[in-house]
């Protein structure tokens, strides 16, 4: 178990440990203000009824010392009541941490009291002192200031009620020593309670973490499962059939030439679902790219000619960009992926003589990439898991092109590999824009 005497928890789980130890606390203060009120009662009224208290040499200290414990919870209650009632949020976690503070401030200097009042010695006081330090110690979880606020506090007012009391000067000595060693004994005991609380807390975390990764490959192998099952059955099952059919009748070789090209058709669809899996499996282990100067106008030009060249007469293709050349450091051969990957999109949901466009520029030491289409657009139900692999967001193009849903996700993982992020606009019917930034541009 790691220790956090002088440390507060970590970064990542400040917030969240906050968050899990409030209730604790807020169950804490609730038990223990409403036993000592219940104890506090019945001893007051018992001393009305019999008047036992005038039997003990500081009955006046004792008397006060049980009306104090009443007091305070009886203010915890209607504090209480009124947060609930009034307060809602981070205002009422606020609040109850001010409450969870002062009664355990409270409480520990009138256990203090009590002794006196009981013991009747100075010399003997620490014995509901140490209980009263204990007991706060071991229900509340306080954070590092916190704890040292109420120490100081504790401490202080411990110093300046024991010079009301006539003692010799080595007894004074003794107590307000024997003081200082009982509130490092409650820093000690109330540092490791929250050692403790943390280090679970972090283990919890981490489990649910683990819990959550392992649902999500789970729910990956399903898909994958379900890719495999569905998606590659189609194609294979009418290569299959395609392929009986030339091998058992006698058809025109255009009718021949017709199937072939189905069979090709079947395969290439085929191999794209495979490769977007193994291109998805591949990327998961990746962590980072080798990125190097490149000249983004170039490629784009490169690209340009590429894509007119399949797209034919089909598309309207444009690359836009300045008349200097833009340098930036990317993986050239993952970026050519990206660019072949949201042109295909635009493609897949463009018609037939629609526009698709490239808009490369520089501002504020970035570069911007558009890659827009006029196509039939997002619908906005389906924009929150554009980018997830395997979700709902994967629908038929305009030709009735199926998707695995995996082009987007692999896009995105490729443009923060290079230290960039993308990001999507699109309205029904009127076209998109993916817009990818790079953090550095050079030249």
């Amino acid at each position: 178990m790691r220790l956090y005497f002088y440390q507060a928890a970590p970064e990542a789980y400040r917030a969240g440990f906050r968050q899990y130890y409030s209730p604790f606390n807020v169950k804490s203060l609730h038990l223990l203000s409403r036993i000592w009120l219940l104890i506090a009662v019945l001893v007051l009224v018992s001393d009305v009824l019999f008047n036992y208290a005038a039997y003990f040499k500081g009955a006046a200290l004792y008397r006060v010392a049980y009306y104090s414990y009443a007091g305070a919870g009886l203010a915890v209650f209607l504090a209480s009541w009124w947060l609930r009632k009034k307060r809602v949020g981070e205002e009422q976690q606020h609040a109850y941490r001010f409450l969870c503070l002062g009664y355990a401030f409270v409480f520990a200097i009138t256990c203090l009291l009590m002794s006196v009042a009981v013991q009747g010695n100075p010399m003997n006081n620490m014995t509901m002192y140490l209980l009263g330090l204990a007991l706060v110690a071991t229900l509340f979880v306080f954070e590092l200031k916190e704890l040292l606020l109420l120490a100081i506090l504790v401490e202080a007012t411990f110093a300046l009620g024991v010079t009301f009391l006539d003692l010799p000067t080595d007894r004074l000595i003794m107590n307000q020593t024997g003081s200082v060693f009982l509130v490092l004994f409650f820093f000690l005991i109330s540092r490791l309670n929250y050692s403790f609380r943390l280090n679970h807390f972090i283990q919890l975390q981490q489990i649910e973490q683990k819990n959550a990764e392992l649902q999500k490959l789970s729910k990956a192998k399903t898909n994958i499962l379900g890719i495999v099952a569905h998606d590659l059955r189609g194609p294979y099952a009418n290569i299959e059939m395609m392929a009986k059919m030339l091998q058992s009748k006698s058809m025109p070789a255009e009718q021949q030439q017709r199937f072939y090209e189905m069979i090709l058709k079947s395969c290439q669809s085929a191999k794209s679902i495979i490769t977007e899996l193994l291109d998805m499996a591949r990327l998961e282990q990746e962590e980072a790219c080798v990125l190097e100067p490149t000249d983004l106008s170039s490629l784009l030009l490169d690209i340009e000619k590429e894509w007119s060249l399949k797209l034919k007469e089909t598309r309207h293709f444009l690359v836009q960009q300045t008349d200097e050349s833009i340098i930036a450091e990317i993986d050239p051969e993952k970026f050519r992926r990206i660019l072949d990957n949201l042109i295909s999109n635009a493609v897949k949901f463009t018609q037939e003589k629609g526009s698709i466009k490239l808009h490369l520029s520089k501002q504020d030491k970035k570069v911007l990439l558009n890659v827009s289409d006029d196509g039939i657009g997002i619908p906005e139900d389906i924009k929150p898991y554009l980018f997830e692999p395997f979700s709902k967001a994967g629908r038929k193009g305009v030709r009735g092109e199926q998707s695995v849903g995996l082009g987007l996700s692999i896009t995105r993982k490729l443009v923060e590999l290079q230290q960039g992020i993308i990001e999507v606009e699109s309205q029904a019917e009127r076209g998109t824009t993916f817009r990818i930034t790079l953090p550095t541009a050079l030249g």
